[in-house]
């Protein structure tokens, strides 16, 4: 309880909402059957080659990100991001059973559900960064680059695109939905960014 006592009701709400929703959106995505994200599509793919469980093949390249963003910042490893890595996880496994039905049959419909997808991938990206509490290494990372005066829009679309080219290479499912990710999802966690910092004027002290 102690940890908890150091941050407001305020971070406590954008980092549930972010933790909850984000999966509900990826969940959406995936089901809309247009191609995975890059991030995805890399961890698909590199447990296929090596022949492991998909969840070990996210553990292996969210501890490389781990040290990747201490190089950024120069600093010591945060391993505190793999606690939001865990809750993502339980939230992803309930919204896959939540949203069976709800799958992407025809164009239209796959497009309006990965739509939907990456709007709340975006918001709750741009929730549980705000929060100030651990946020998965990937996102971390983000931040990271954010701090270094790089913008989330320009550090999320070179995350994106890094990892297409590396799932292209291990021969990951890549499609239009892939490439839609790519140069929408930067975008829309700055919009939301902006919006619940600025407008809504939820304000956290790092």
């Amino acid at each position: 309880m102690n940890i908890l006592k150091r941050y407001t009701i305020e971070q406590l709400i954008l980092y549930l909402a972010g933790v909850i929703i984000m999966p509900l959106g990826v969940v959406l995505t995936i089901n809309a059957h247009l191609g995975a994200g890059g991030y995805d599509a890399l961890n698909f793919a590199l447990g296929d080659i090596l022949g492991i469980n998909t969840s070990l093949a996210i553990y292996a390249t969210a501890l490389l990100v781990v040290f990747i963003t201490s190089f950024i910042r120069r600093g010591s490893p945060r391993f505190t991001t793999f606690i939001s890595s865990f809750f993502l996880g339980l939230a992803t496994d309930f919204w896959k059973v939540i949203c069976a039905g709800i799958q992407g049959t025809n164009f239209i419909s796959s497009i309006l559900i990965l739509l939907s997808g990456i709007l709340l991938v975006g918001f709750g990206v741009a929730s549980y960064m705000l929060s100030g509490l651990p946020t998965n290494p990937t996102d971390d990372m983000i931040a990271a680059c954010n701090e270094r005066g790089i913008s989330i829009r320009r550090a999320k679309i070179t995350l994106d695109v890094v990892c297409v080219v590396l799932a292209l290479i291990l021969g990951g499912e890549i499609g239009i939905g892939t490439i839609i990710c790519t140069l929408v999802l930067g975008p829309i966690v700055d919009m939301f960014h902006h919006l619940l910092n600025n407008n809504i004027l939820i304000k956290i002290s790092k």
